[in-house]
């Protein structure tokens, strides 16, 4: 089966990011709800693998996304919540480019790169703008997006690779594996089309295969600075991963920004 990136994927998400080795950055939005307390708004929460882990900590925290699907997975695993975690939960469905709450924060997160589905400048700029008219004068926007690897960028390959494998959940005897496609590359427009491949095995069998594809965008450093000024922000802190690297060793770039002053 092919289908939309945030249907079909939606069902693999949490195998594929609860088992990636490379991903380190709940400790580091934890470390700001301790900061800034709540309520917190997590703008593109997704199935809730940082969402429920701040509300588990005891912070209020409201979260937004446009997927019904992975909305429906992160509303099952709330359920199974004590009741004290599902109340300091709301959720709402929304485009992070339009969503209104009418509500101010002095915490807002966009974790693992939703900013990198938005394509152009009109959409990056509606995001960021949206983000900012749910933030307290004193408040933080934290977000995160990769450097991207021109190296690899051009390497005009569309062989599949192996990305990340775990066992299915429901039946430890299977086990998923997750394979990525690149289709294109444009480099005007700084975005890349792929394909994630899901394929189930039992032992060496291949039970099962769904196939998700996507396009995602990147960034250059002089481009966020003047998308911030833009937008009404300065950057407070950044960093080049969760551990607080300098920026300049081109891996991640990870922003605080405050409104401006």
């Amino acid at each position: 089966m092919t289908g939309n990136f945030y249907t079909v994927g939606a069902k693999y998400y949490d195998g594929a990011y609860q088992n990636n080795p490379n991903l380190h950055d709940i400790p580091f939005y934890l470390d700001l709800a301790q900061r800034y307390g709540g309520p917190i708004l997590e703008i593109a929460c997704g199935t809730g693998r940082v969402l429920l882990e701040v509300a588990r900590k005891g912070f209020e925290i409201w979260g937004v996304d446009s997927s019904p699907d992975q909305l429906a997975i992160l509303t099952s695993k709330l359920r199974k919540e004590p009741e004290r975690t599902q109340n300091l939960v709301r959720l709402f469905d929304g485009d992070m480019r339009t969503f209104s709450l009418d509500r101010k924060f002095r915490l807002v997160i966009i974790p693992f790169r939703p900013m990198q589905h938005m394509l152009t400048i009109d959409d990056q700029s509606s995001a960021l703008n949206a983000a900012r008219a749910h933030l307290m004068s004193d408040g933080l926007l934290a977000f995160d997006v990769f450097y991207p690897d021109f190296a690899l960028l051009l390497q005009h390959s569309d062989k599949e690779t192996l990305d990340v494998e775990w066992h299915d959940s429901d039946n430890e005897s299977q086990v998923v594996r997750r394979y990525f496609r690149r289709i294109s590359v444009d480099l005007l427009q700084q975005r890349f089309e792929g394909e994630f491949i899901f394929r189930t095995f039992e032992h060496d069998r291949v039970i099962n295969e769904d196939r998700s594809q996507f396009t995602m965008g990147y960034y250059t450093y002089p481009h966020l600075l003047l998308l911030f000024r833009q937008c009404g922000f300065e950057v407070a802190e950044q960093y080049g991963g969760f551990s607080r690297e300098p920026i300049d060793i081109c891996k991640e770039m990870v922003f605080l920004l405050r409104p401006a002053r």
